[in-house]
């Protein structure tokens, strides 16, 4: 393998060979040039060894797709998901912020992200998007409450006559809305108010003041070493490099990866298997509800359960390339009964404890168990689609599994300890 400074001082050294008088702008850009390009090369590499090309192919099959334009509320299912430049379009825009305000002066205090493993009434709002054929700044947004007050809690659809519904843009107007700033797990964006309507219908559901929060064209960076282009992810893959990586133009390095109102990752992945294998620690005749790991892309075809802990890269038909970040740890929401809004009685409503015996194995959250595996499309692959039936090969793997180091807040950690 080439020494790290070979092209550099080759390029050093024929500049350095150069007649006086001294420099020109183009011996110097030839310089720069072979600098940069000998960091990009190097940093694009594994110094470890530890991502590798899989002995044997290994075909998946995409058998559902997903995506939650409200955080936390129930998720739509998809025939084909549109890559966006944060994951499927219109994923998880909206979220639901609880807001706690001054006994005194009224003021707000703090704005709280609402998770359906906290309050586990979230769950008996159903969203579903009408009018896709109208474009997406022509779609909306309904949203039916589910719970027993409801008489017609199956009828998503929307009739104008229900109290128990309400509707709003996909993509709405934001030009007369509140903004406001807010901080997820330490990766923080402006955000829009949806208003006083919307927000009074949740309120009035789940017994406290809320309010519904738009994200816009806004998002949040991946912290940590979980997105593949973020310069921890590269200094961990070419760690002498890594120094060298801060000479390079920010218009020259390839973005680190961003979200919307996701937790940590673009894409959250779960497969067939594995979800059988926790189906397999329940008594006969009940089965885990793969929904409740609220997974965008639901694959079969994995060698084994668990297997997705140790894949880098799988690639869709056209080339289109999914690169692979941390695993998902997991909160109680995964034992909600969906049909009540609270913990599910018997067995299902113990799988966190159950996952908790064998499956709290990444090193950098050892307060619960993992579940699935994020993962992330370029920006050069905005508009394309993934298809339920589309196959998918796994052409990188990893020797170790991927350890959590995004730097949350000292309460995020605490609330999400179980």
């Amino acid at each position: 393998m080439p020494s790290l400074w070979e092209p550099i001082s080759q390029e050093l050294s024929r500049i350095g060979s150069l007649a006086s008088p001294p420099l020109t702008a183009a011996a110097v850009l030839g310089a720069l040039t072979a600098l940069v390009a000998g960091i990009l090369f190097y940093t694009t590499k594994s110094t470890d060894n530890d991502i590798y090309e899989p002995p044997e192919k290994v075909v998946l099959k995409v058998e559902e797709l997903w995506h939650y334009p409200i955080k936390g509320l129930g998720g739509i299912k998809l025939d084909k998901g549109t890559l966006g430049p944060n994951g499927f379009e219109d994923d998880r825009t909206f979220c639901l912020q609880k807001i706690h305000r001054d006994a005194e002066t009224g003021e707000i205090k703090v704005w709280e992200t609402m998770y359906s493993g906290f309050h586990f009434g979230m769950v008996l709002f159903q969203a579903i998007v009408e009018d896709r054929e109208k474009g997406p700044h022509g779609a909306s947004i309904t949203v039916t409450r589910t719970g027993t007050e409801n008489p017609e809690p199956k009828q998503f659809k929307w009739t104008g006559k229900s109290a128990h519904q309400i509707r709003f843009p996909l993509r709405p107007d934001i030009k007369t809305m509140d903004k406001v700033y807010l901080d997820l797990h330490g990766s923080a964006t402006d955000a829009y108010d949806m208003g006083k309507e919307v927000s009074d219908w949740f309120s009035g559901y789940l017994g406290f003041e809320t309010k519904v929060m738009y994200i816009g064209t806004n998002s949040r960076i991946v912290r940590g070493s979980g997105a593949p282009n973020s310069d921890l992810a590269v200094a961990k893959r070419a760690p002498v490099t890594a120094p060298l990586r801060r000479l390079i133009p920010a218009f020259l390095k390839t973005p680190t990866e961003r979200i919307t109102f996701h937790d940590i990752g673009q894409y959250l992945v779960v497969t067939k298997e594995s979800n059988d294998q926790v189906s397999s620690r329940f008594s006969e005749g009940i089965n885990m509800d793969i929904h409740k790991f609220r997974p965008n892309i639901i694959v079969s075809g994995a060698p084994a359960a668990y297997d997705e802990d140790y894949w880098a890269r799988i690639v869709f038909p056209g080339h289109l390339k999914m690169d692979f970040g941390g695993t998902c740890w997991r909160c109680q929401a995964i034992t909600v009964d969906q049909s009540t809004g609270q913990k599910a009685e018997g067995e299902t409503g113990e799988v966190w404890k159950k996952l908790m015996k064998d499956r709290r194995v990444d090193k950098g959250w050892k307060y619960g168990p993992v579940f699935g595996k994020y993962s992330y499309t370029g920006l050069k692959d905005i508009g394309r689609e993934i298809n339920v039936g589309d196959e998918a090969v796994l052409t990188m793997r990893i020797k170790q599994r991927p350890i959590f180091d995004w730097p949350l807040p000292k309460a995020a950690i605490a609330a999400f300890s179980g």
